[in-house]
């Protein structure tokens, strides 16, 4: 019973850990992100967006 509780334990815990990231979590999320914010708030009247 121990070690059903245990291999229970550690297959939530290794389920949990491997979901995706969210979209603005990621690299290429935050450059995005930082892009249309400096259109929306006017830091940079043109700003180029990095490909």
């Amino acid at each position: 019973m121990k070690r059903f509780c245990l291999i229970l334990i550690t297959m939530i815990l290794f389920a949990a850990c491997s979901t995706p990231k969210a979209y603005y979590e990621t690299k290429e999320g935050k450059r995005k992100q930082k892009y249309y914010n400096d259109i929306q708030y006017g830091r940079d009247p043109h700003p180029k967006m990095k490909f």
